[in-house]
């Protein structure tokens, strides 16, 4: 990373993500399609959450999703609190909702695996309809 810090760049969102949430979180892509280190079958970064942000409930077409948590307390689903060091597993297609402590933000290092077509173009589908908590 330290070879790569100059070139890295911190984005705020995807389509249809909304406003409230996109001031909340940011990511940053070091290895993969858009990433400084080019790579069409896995995407390498890191993901920032504001105290107190739910990423709303969504699922990953054809994309394996891992988290590893580098700072800060979060909980996936509410099934528990992770720490710093803990090893989150999403297959494609699981549906999951990220919710953020109160006191201080939460950095995970993230890796995306999957087809090339997708990683190229990861669309989210985002649960409709579904109460966020």
């Amino acid at each position: 990373m330290r070879e790569q810090r100059d070139r890295l760049t911190w984005e705020y969102g995807y389509e249809k993500v909304p406003p409230a949430l996109a001031r909340k979180y940011a990511y940053c892509e070091i290895l993969g399609p858009r990433g400084p280190i080019l790579w069409d079958r896995l995407i390498l970064g890191f993901v920032l959450f504001a105290p107190r942000t739910t990423y709303p409930q969504h699922s990953h077409s054809e994309i394996e999703e891992s988290y590893i948590s580098v700072s800060g307390a979060w909980s996936e689903n509410n099934a528990a609190v992770y720490s710093p060091g803990s090893l989150i597993l999403n297959r494609p297609g699981d549906e999951h909702r990220i919710t953020t402590g109160d006191h201080e933000p939460c950095l995970l290092a993230y890796a995306w695996a999957g087809p090339p077509e997708k990683l190229g173009d990861p669309k989210m589908k985002f649960a409709a309809g579904r109460r966020q908590g």
